[in-house]
C-alpha cells in the first residue's frame, strides 16, 4: 500500500468526518483546527510502524491542543469514528 495513498487519505477523510462528531457533541472549533490535526495526523503516519498509532495521538494532541475542550469524549470519539471511517475509503482507493 502506497504510504503517500494512506496519508492524504488520512488528512481527507480526517477533515470531513472531525467536524461531523464535533457537531453531534456541540464543541466549539475552527476548521482550521481540524485541518491542523488531520495534516498532523497525515504527517506522522509515515513514521515507521509505529505510523498508525503515532498518527491516532497526534491528530488527537494537536485538536487538543488548538481546541482545549474536554479531551474525552468530544475530541477522542470524533477521532476516532474518522479513523473507523477510513476503513472503507481505503480499499476503494486500491481498486484497479
Amino acid at each position: 500500500m502506497n504510504a503517500y495513498l494512506v496519508a492524504l487519505t488520512y488528512a481527507v477523510v480526517g477533515a470531513v468526518v472531525i467536524p461531523l462528531g464535533f457537531a453531534v457533541f456541540k464543541t466549539h472549533y475552527r476548521y482550521v483546527d481540524v485541518i491542523l490535526g488531520a495534516v498532523a495526523g497525515a504527517a506522522l503516519s509515515f513514521i515507521p510502524t509505529l505510523g498508525g498509532v503515532a498518527s491516532l495521538v497526534g491528530t488527537v494532541g494537536v485538536l487538543y491542543w488548538r481546541i482545549g475542550r474536554d479531551l474525552f469524549p468530544d475530541i477522542v470519539i470524533s477521532v476516532l469514528v474518522a479513523r473507523f471511517a477510513m476503513l472503507p475509503v481505503l480499499p476503494l482507493l486500491l481498486r484497479k
